[in-house]
């Protein structure tokens, strides 16, 4: 399984989003395939599942959410990891 560092991916573009009024808070979509997992930033707490279904790993909890459903990931040193869970493709939004 390979992990997706989300804090590196967003590095430049949370540096331009906060320079922009109002925009700093933007969502950000995600497409996570079987096999792929992404580690939420600290920054970035809200999931949302738009399509597939999610499994949600942190502070040794898991939690899996369907099509339509949200969580807030705690907040602290431990980050959130998020992946796919089946064969569909997993659409999430994280704020």
């Amino acid at each position: 399984m390979s992990t997706i560092d989300f804090g590196l991916l967003l590095n430049g573009v949370e540096r331009r989003a906060a320079g922009a009024a109002g925009s700093a808070e933007a969502p950000l979509r995600v497409v996570l395939v079987q096999g792929e997992a992404l580690r939420l930033p600290r920054s970035r707490t809200s999931i949302r599942v738009l399509a597939g279904s999610a499994w949600i790993t942190q502070r040794g909890e898991d939690r899996v959410l369907m099509a339509g459903e949200a969580m807030t990931a705690a907040a602290g040193a431990d980050r959130a990891v998020v992946s796919a869970l089946g064969a569909q493709p997993l659409l999430l939004e994280v704020r």
